[in-house]
């Protein structure tokens, strides 16, 4: 058992490292320019070792991510039950908070640089929350719109705020952003979620 532990212990700070070699060089380079060669030279560990953890860089690069968008979606969790159940304004604070800490990776990520599946499981990431959402804002338990639907309307919406925020070079302040994109988008998704029946058999 303790050198299973050992063991796992070990790969963790392999993989601690190599990802750690790969935001250094992005720090310095533009991500597709780096090889996989360049970030085990950087990590100091040989090709084979990355191999034995990561299919290529991108995997690297994603599931490092996946992880983070993770830890940020439970952070925010539990402060949307409550922000919902108390009538409250969404906590989107804390995603653009989250961007303007990390603002170089996210653009990178939104822009395209760091490969498709990176890009996917950020915005799946996003989706599933909002899926949550505005499923306990749906009053009666049912939507006469797709939640899946809804979700991607959100997920899109937060994420072209975001882009347009980088792109601008963060000019206006992470409190004036969640504010104005909740200003944009629970209108829209509140009226949505109140819709009755008789609007989607008149429309689909």
């Amino acid at each position: 058992m303790a050198a299973i532990k050992k063991m796992d212990r070990r790969v963790l700070r392999t993989r601690k490292v190599l990802y750690a070699a790969l935001l250094e060089l992005m720090m310095k380079r533009d991500y597709n320019d780096i090889t996989v060669s360049d970030i085990a030279d950087c990590a100091d560990v040989g090709r084979a070792t990355f191999y034995l953890h990561y299919k290529d860089k991108d995997d690297l690069l994603a599931s490092n991510l996946e992880g983070m968008f993770v830890e940020i979606a439970e952070r925010i969790r539990p402060l949307l039950h409550q922000a919902i159940m108390g009538g409250q304004p969404l906590p989107s604070i804390i995603i653009f908070n989250e961007v303007d800490q990390n603002a170089p990776l996210y653009q990178m990520i939104l822009s395209g640089q760091g490969g498709s599946v990176v890009w996917h499981r950020l915005y799946q990431t996003v989706i599933d929350l909002y899926e949550e959402v505005i499923q306990a804002l749906i009053v009666g338990g049912d939507s006469p719109i797709e939640v899946g639907l809804l979700a991607h309307y959100a997920a899109g919406s937060l994420l072209s705020s975001i882009k347009w925020w980088l792109d601008n070079d963060r000019e206006r302040s992470s409190e004036y952003m969640a504010a104005v994109w909740q200003q944009m988008i629970r209108p829209s998704i509140m009226g949505i979620v109140m819709l009755d029946e008789d609007w989607y058999v008149n429309n689909k």
